[in-house]
């Protein structure tokens, strides 16, 4: 895993969703895709795989959240930044 590029693809993810509140106001699915953004980006700042940093029975949520949150044009942009964190992720998925 690239932790580098993990936390610049998760930073950016983060930023878009920062911006979609912005415009139209922060849910608290949005809070909770960040916070997992947060989690990530610090993790792998500190290249340490973020998924063995969860807890027993933990997994991130973030991707299912968008799949059900975001369907609009504009809102599909914000599941592909999202997308591309699991990209870097869960590479061997894709």
């Amino acid at each position: 895993m690239d932790f580098t590029k993990l936390a610049a693809t998760a930073t950016l993810a983060r930023k878009a969703l920062l911006e979609h509140g912005q415009i139209n106001g922060n849910s608290a699915v949005c809070d909770s895709i960040i916070s997992q953004l947060d989690f990530i980006i610090k993790h792998a700042n500190n290249c340490c795989d973020p998924r063995s940093k969860l807890t027993q029975n933990q997994t991130f949520t973030y991707s299912i959240l968008a799949s059900r949150e975001f369907c609009s044009p504009d809102e599909l942009t914000l599941k592909e930044y999202l997308d591309a964190v699991s990209r870097e992720m869960y590479p061997e998925d894709y």
